[in-house]
């Protein structure tokens, strides 16, 4: 490879590592980017190609950095690097400030880390900080365990701030020795035009997105491969992308981990695949018999995930649902994914979330929101989900609702949504 040839690409301007070079040097006159061993900063780039620069610089110098998405306005980001002891605040065009009244925080791992903010959905956001070097394992086995993406060209169609996009989709791209292309412009027929100019694509993409690009495909055209990640997926969306996508993948990780399991092929909404190699996963031993899914990580001690799963007769794991989402019905486990994907089954209903309230004679009670592209008579719709149901699955609440309200990272807290309907 050669300087100019691109180590990656960001929308249609490739960088190659001369153009890397030139990206962070208008930003090495400061000694926090200059010299970043034991300095934490915060970045907030509108550029994305500059910061997949200053993130490689800052690995390879040992460097520790918090990235925060481009939309984050400055206030909420300075909030964001004061509270994980960020010293530092790269924003803008490149410009630096200092920052004080910065939280107290363990010196960075030998090295330099990454540091990134849990997902929120069952409380406030924690930072969760990882070594290089723990990274680069996980890339090591990552590459290693998902031998069906050599060859093909990784399209990142997700924020390259967050893990997922970043670790799974560039790094581990420029770990294959191919070209990631990272797509900012998420409108959908740029995407589609991106996908059919490599046909032989693996596209990283929310399930939100890849369920109105679907949506929206030709009908001569068929999606190459497609990585899935966050939640599990709905049964009536796996169902719809496996007629029009001839491999969909699906990950599953934590923040302390990174990616835990790879399914090369996700032939069940549940099924995450085969725990990565350097890693020691524990669960339950079927769907009758779950328990908390937990890893251990070499010299890192072990992670209890709050989930609740289990590992086959083939070794590949399954998740069934979040330890704090599951709904106990005098006595009885409900699953949140199994009720919604009885009512998006409906031909009206386009979202639907289910989540638990306390109940004085069973204990707990499933709930239900759900949006429709139509007013659904109540009374009818119970009707419609009994047939599908077992009486303690079928929801003690059923509401019609505009929206449903997601966090900033596009993810649903159940736990909030019980505490509105309670309060």
């Amino acid at each position: 490879m050669t300087l100019s040839d691109p180590l990656y690409v960001v929308d249609a301007t490739p960088y190659g590592r001369d153009d890397v070079e030139r990206a962070v040097a208008p930003l090495s006159h400061y000694p926090a980017i200059a010299e970043p061993r034991g300095r934490r900063l915060a970045v907030c780039l509108k550029d994305s190609g500059q910061w997949l620069a200053l993130c490689l610089h800052l690995k390879a110098e040992g460097g520790s950095v918090l990235p925060i998405h481009p939309a984050t306005p400055l206030e909420a980001a300075r909030t964001l690097a004061r509270e994980t002891g960020c010293q530092h605040l790269l924003h803008g065009e490149g410009e630096l400030e200092a920052l004080d009244d910065v939280a107290r925080r363990r010196e960075p791992a030998p090295g330099g880390e990454l540091i990134q903010l849990s997902s929120g959905t069952t409380g406030r956001p924690k930072p969760i900080a990882r070594g290089w070097a723990a990274i680069d394992r996980e890339l090591e086995s990552y590459v290693a365990g998902f031998p069906e993406a050599e060859g093909l060209t990784p399209i990142v169609a997700c924020p390259v701030t967050h893990s997922y996009g970043l670790i799974c989709g560039v790094l581990a791209g420029l770990s294959r020795g191919v070209v990631p292309r990272v797509v900012t412009n998420l409108n959908p027929r740029a995407i589609l035009a991106t996908l059919r100019d490599h046909p032989r694509h693996l596209l990283y993409a929310a399930p939100t997105l890849v369920s109105l690009l679907v949506r929206m495909l030709p009908p001569e055209q068929r999606l190459h491969t497609l990585m899935l990640s966050g939640a599990a997926l709905p049964g009536p969306l796996l169902e719809t992308l496996s007629a029009r996508v001839e491999r969909v993948c699906q990950q599953y990780g934590c923040s302390e981990a990174g990616c835990i399991a790879i399914a090369a092929r996700a032939e069940t909404p549940g099924l995450m695949g085969r725990p990565l190699a350097h890693l020691e996963v524990s669960a339950g031993f079927s769907a009758e018999a779950p328990a908390e899914i937990r890893v251990g990580v070499p010299g890192e001690g072990t992670i209890a995930t709050r989930d609740l799963g289990y590992l086959d007769a083939q070794g590949r794991l399954h998740f069934l649902a979040r330890l704090d989402d599951t709904i106990n019905v005098a006595g009885i486990n409900v699953y949140p994914g199994d009720v919604e994907d009885a009512f998006l089954r409906h031909p009206r209903i386009t979202e639907a979330v289910a989540f638990k309230r306390p109940d004085a004679y069973a204990g707990e009670r499933v709930c239900l929101h759900f949006v429709a592209d139509e007013p659904l008579d109540g009374e009818a719709l119970r009707r419609w989900c009994r047939e599908r149901l077992a009486p303690h699955q079928v929801p003690m609440l059923l509401e019609q609702v505009a929206e449903i309200a997601k966090l900033p990272n596009g993810k649903i807290s159940r736990r909030r949504l019980a505490e509105e309907v309670v309060a």
